[in-house]
């Protein structure tokens, strides 16, 4: 696969929120997990977790979790003024859970943060130094993972979308899941053979999001 070859597999990623019942081999699921742990991550340290749900009574209790919180959500919204404005949105939540047969939920811990400790052995403050903490570099890195997954469910024929929505029911899912700390969840992926592939979705242009600094030529600035 060269560059441009690359780019086009990108540029066909969708995030589908819509599946058949046809499951994913545990093969395939696998190569998802081993895709995401090739993320790079400070000192190696591989801050994530994943816990990857088949079992059709867990995904369920998990949707339905999703469901009754947004159900409430939307029950305080209708008693002010933007019900309208949030409408049908919290079904986004917990529909792509519904029909999904894997559900992933990724997990990222934080690590001590090894400069600023060494900074205060001197004596120092480690709040007048930006160091890796300012950066979130364990969440970032676990980002990093969770696009790698993205792209190799794309490469083996799936569908998937990494949700945010999930997370109004954190508590729920971290107790279906046992998950503890120091582990965080980060969202939810619905993942599974796509009914139906969405149309491409639109895309800023680089002129809108790019900033060039070059040789011998002025700063062009991202249009805002």
């Amino acid at each position: 696969m060269n560059g441009e070859s690359f780019l086009d597999l990108l540029s066909l990623r969708r995030s589908v929120r819509a599946f058949t019942a046809q499951p994913v081999p545990r093969a395939v699921l696998e190569r998802l997990m081993q895709a995401a742990v090739t993320a790079p991550s400070p000192t190696n340290r591989q801050p994530w977790r994943f816990a990857v749900v088949t079992k059709s009574t867990l995904r369920q209790r998990i949707t339905e979790a999703v469901r009754l919180r947004a159900e409430e959500m939307k029950a305080i919204i209708r008693q002010g003024h933007h019900a309208e404005d949030f409408g049908q949105y919290g079904d986004f939540f917990h529909e792509p859970l519904s029909t999904a047969t894997a559900i992933i939920v990724p997990q990222y811990r934080v690590y001590p943060d090894l400069i600023a400790n060494l900074v205060a052995s001197g004596g120092g403050d480690p709040t007048k130094f930006h160091t890796a903490a300012s950066m979130q570099a364990e969440l970032c890195s676990t980002s990093a993972a969770c696009m790698a997954l993205l792209l190799q469910a794309q490469a083996e024929g799936l569908g998937a979308c990494w949700m945010s929505g999930p997370m109004i029911a954190r508590d729920e899912i971290q107790r279906l899941l046992d998950i503890r700390e120091p582990w965080k969840m980060v969202g939810a992926m619905a993942v599974g053979y796509p009914e139906q592939l969405p149309t491409k979705p639109s895309r800023k242009p680089l002129a809108q999001v790019v900033t060039w600094f070059e040789d011998d030529a002025e700063p062009r600035e991202a249009q805002s």
